[in-house]
């Protein structure tokens, strides 16, 4: 799935991309624009993702910033790795192994749009029949 925001996009609608990514298989978006505002609407964004994901780029490797959440070790973040090219910034997501969220709400895509889970769907979707 690809996705694509100009760089004056709210850090919460990228990182509701990028969370939605990472608990749907993966995917693929561009932050559209100049580099260096690019970076920092990037950084924003994924400050408002938990698990927080672990960043790989061209300086190498950059682990999640530490959270409580982190701490015990169960909960395994998903990967992004940032490139650029002359339109802007592409940011590849791989899934990890716990869903992410936002503001404490599950995103996924379905339908090839952004979509809310509940309480009550993601315990349905875990096949505990909420």
């Amino acid at each position: 799935m690809n996705f694509s925001h100009p760089v004056s996009t709210c850090p919460v609608d990228l990182a509701r991309t990028i969370a939605a990514l990472a608990n749907s298989g993966g995917g693929e978006c561009r932050i559209e624009g100049e580099h260096g505002p690019g970076r920092e609407l990037l950084g924003a964004a994924l400050r408002e993702i938990v698990p927080p994901p672990t960043i790989i780029d061209a300086t190498g490797v950059h682990p999640p910033q530490e959270r409580s959440v982190l701490k015990t070790g169960i909960v395994c973040p998903p990967q992004v790795t940032v490139s650029e090219d002359e339109r802007g910034i592409i940011v590849t997501v791989a899934p990890g192994e716990s869903l992410c969220t936002v503001g404490g709400t599950v995103v996924v895509i379905e339908d090839g749009a952004i979509q809310t889970l509940g309480i009550r769907d993601v315990i349905r979707r875990a096949g505990s029949g909420g």
